[in-house]
């Protein structure tokens, strides 16, 4: 079991690789507020693989019930702080990319994998051919790996 924050799940969208998160992590969990973070612009096409992998069962939606923390940075978004919050209640692991909530949630000793870490062990089980045309694939549409480590 595994809490998505909206990042990875706008990575794996944009990969066409929504379904390959169950299968490489189990359940997957989605504040509610992370899903309203994915879906803020219904048209876009990430926006529309993630409302299909949710109409197909492969998110479970939770309701976020925390208040936002005076003590976390800053910078730290509602879905980040949701996700970590519902990670740390439910003693499970945390896919997310951000440097600045990886960091937090690792220093609320939750386990954080990313979305790089996820496809090199899909990789390693032959459930895709190669890594690094994704990653390239991810860099090309915006989304900016270069920030995403610990």
């Amino acid at each position: 079991m595994v809490v998505a924050d909206t990042g990875p799940l706008i990575a794996f969208a944009r990969l066409d690789l929504l379904a390959l998160l169950p299968d490489m992590l189990g359940i997957l969990l989605v504040p509610d507020v992370v899903l309203s973070e994915c879906l803020y612009v219904p048209s876009r096409p990430d926006a529309k693989a993630i409302q299909r992998a949710m109409d197909a069962g492969l998110l479970e939606i939770r309701a976020a019930q925390f208040s936002l923390a005076d003590d976390w940075p800053s910078a730290l978004g509602m879905g980040e702080q949701a996700a970590i919050h519902l990670a740390q209640k439910l003693g499970c692991q945390i896919l997310m990319d951000d440097k600045l909530a990886r960091r937090t949630a690792a220093s609320m000793e939750l386990h954080v994998i990313g979305t790089a870490e996820v496809l090199i062990k899909a990789k390693r089980l032959a459930r895709i051919e190669a890594v690094a045309p994704l990653l390239h694939t991810l860099q090309a549409s915006g989304y900016h790996l270069g920030t995403c480590t610990k």
